[in-house]
């Protein structure tokens, strides 16, 4: 199997996450922050090392402001609806994933707020002004579109969010792991939602939430936090106040040993390897006459779009998965950058590398392509 599914979730996993893993299952067998046993404080251990670890790799002071949670869609929900106030306006772009879509036309539905969609093309802080309004208060920014690779100016959007007063919620689902962090750009952040299982190479139910400061007075999920039992509500810290429950120690030990792996890998070299790769595709597949390239020269990073000439992507996707090749098809979950393109509502084909990928892989799919 050629995979080519990274955006989505990276795999293989690297063999330091599996391990990782598998001695988490092995060894730490307490719930963390539950109990004074061994394998309790060995469990609460684990937590707080990936704690640090992941505040270290963005340059974080606090560790406690590292909120664990399953995936980025978790995340950025718990950062936009605890900040939400009554007649808030929120500034999207139109590159936004449904993870920020669908929380805020649900809050839109439901009376509470509204919101405005810039262009991420041109002048994208012209555009952003253009939305705003006397009731904005949030912004949000998609860094690195899911779809086309395409990047936004973010530490000038983020500047840009502080000056005028701005809750700047960043997604970091393409952003983070393809690139060092910029640490300007997340000290200006409010929260920054970051899945584990892509561009840091955990498992599926891990990811984080970078949260500078409470979000504000409302919680998320009310629970049993293993801190300040005897209180009727949530805790006010960091990071108790939003996690809730059990927390999963196996998917956040593989979250640590991923953070762990890209930085020794060498985060640079990472994206040096997959721009490499997009270079590489995108003048393979600009050779095929029956293809349509979506993504452009410039967008150059782990995602690259095209589209067969008189297929249906899904239908693409279905031809090289028996041929061997894993891609995704369809509207990524991100409806508002296919209608901005012109590719709604059947999609692309999208191919999305990992450090794993080789030009091999890119040569393969060329070949099949042209037989299709």
């Amino acid at each position: 199997m050629i995979y080519l599914d990274n955006a989505a979730t990276t795999f293989p996993k690297p063999r330091e996450v599996q391990k990782a893993v598998i001695d988490c299952l092995a060894r730490v067998g307490g719930n963390p922050g539950r109990g004074a046993h061994a394998l309790s404080l060995r469990a609460a251990e684990a937590v707080w090392d990936a704690r640090c670890e992941i505040a270290d790799f963005l340059c974080v002071r606090d560790p406690s402001s590292i909120i664990f949670v399953p995936n980025a869609t978790f995340g950025l929900n718990l950062a936009i609806k605890c900040r939400i106030r009554q007649g808030d306006n929120i500034l999207i772009s139109d590159q936004e994933h449904n993870a920020v879509f669908r929380p805020v036309y649900r809050l839109k539905a439901d009376g509470i707020a509204d919101y405005s969609v810039y262009l991420g093309e041109g002048d994208v802080l012209s555009n952003i002004r253009k939305c705003e309004n006397k009731n904005t208060a949030i912004l949000i920014c998609n860094p690195t579109s899911n779809v086309t690779g395409r990047k936004l100016p973010i530490r000038e959007i983020a500047v840009y969010a502080k000056a005028r007063g701005f809750y700047l919620i960043v997604d970091g689902s393409q952003w983070i792991g393809h690139g060092v962090p910029d640490p300007d750009v997340v000290g200006l952040a409010d929260a920054i939602a970051v899945p584990g299982h892509k561009g840091l190479y955990g498992i599926q139910g891990s990811g984080f939430l970078y949260l500078k400061s409470p979000a504000g007075n409302a919680t998320f999920l009310e629970g049993g936090s293993g801190s300040r039992s005897a209180l009727p509500d949530m805790p006010d810290e960091l990071p108790d106040r939003y996690e809730a429950g059990t927390l999963p120690t196996p998917a956040i030990v593989s979250l640590a040993a991923g953070v762990r792996f890209i930085r020794t890998y060498g985060v640079e070299r990472i994206k040096e390897k997959e721009t490499r790769l997009f270079q590489y595709a995108w003048s393979r597949l600009n050779d095929i006459s029956g293809v349509k390239l979506i993504s452009r020269e410039e967008d150059a990073g782990a995602v690259l779009s095209f589209r067969m000439v008189d297929e249906a992507p899904e239908e693409t996707a279905r031809r090289l998965d028996r041929s061997g090749i894993a891609v995704r098809s369809g509207l990524h979950c991100a409806p508002l950058i296919h209608r901005a393109i012109g590719t709604f509502p059947e999609g692309t084909v999208r191919i999305s590398f990992s450090v794993f990928n080789e030009e091999k892989d890119v040569d393969y799919l060329v070949q099949k392509l042209t037989k299709l």
